[in-house]
C-alpha cells in the first residue's frame, strides 16, 4: 500500500477533511518563502522555505530544495533539505530525501531513500498530579 493509497482508504486523514488550499502545479517553478495556515501541495519545483500549519504534501512529481515545516508532512517526490513535522512525517517508497527528518511520528516506507539524521520527538505522556 502506497502513501496516497492511505488517503483513499482513510477518510479521517486531515488533508481530506481540511482540503488543500495552496497548490504548486506540476509544470510550475516557484522560488521564495511560502507560509500557510492550511495545507500545501507541491507537484512542481520549489526552492525556498515551506511552512504550513496543516499538511505539506510533496507529490511524486514534486521537487523541493529547502526547508519544510508542517503539521503533517507527506513525501513521495524529492526533497533536498531538512523536514520537520509537528505530528507525522511519512516518506513513501518513491520519496527521496537528502536532509534531516524530525517529527512526532516518522513512517519510512520500504524502497524510499534518505540521507541524513532522523529524530522522533514523540510527546511524553503527562504525569498525573496528585
Amino acid at each position: 500500500m502506497g502513501l496516497f493509497d492511505a488517503f483513499a482508504h482513510n477518510p479521517n486523514r486531515p488533508v481530506l477533511l481540511g482540503g488543500v488550499e495552496s497548490i504548486i502545479g506540476e509544470n510550475a517553478r516557484f522560488k521564495g518563502e511560502l507560509h500557510s495556515q492550511s495545507s500545501i501541495s507541491i507537484n512542481g519545483e520549489y526552492e525556498g522555505k515551506v511552512s504550513a500549519e496543516g499538511d505539506v504534501i510533496i507529490s511524486q512529481t514534486g521537487k523541493v530544495t529547502g526547508e519544510i515545516v508542517g503539521g503533517n508532512v507527506f513525501i513521495s517526490g524529492r526533497v533536498d533539505g531538512n523536514i520537520q513535522a509537528k505530528q507525522t512525517l511519512e516518506l513513501a517508497k518513491s520519496g527521496r530525501v537528502h536532509g534531516d527528518l524530525s517529527g512526532g511520528k516518522i513512517v519510512i516506507e520500504e524502497g524510499s531513500t534518505y540521507q541524513g539524521r532522523v529524530s522522533v520527538n514523540a510527546e511524553q505522556p503527562s504525569t498525573p498530579e496528585f
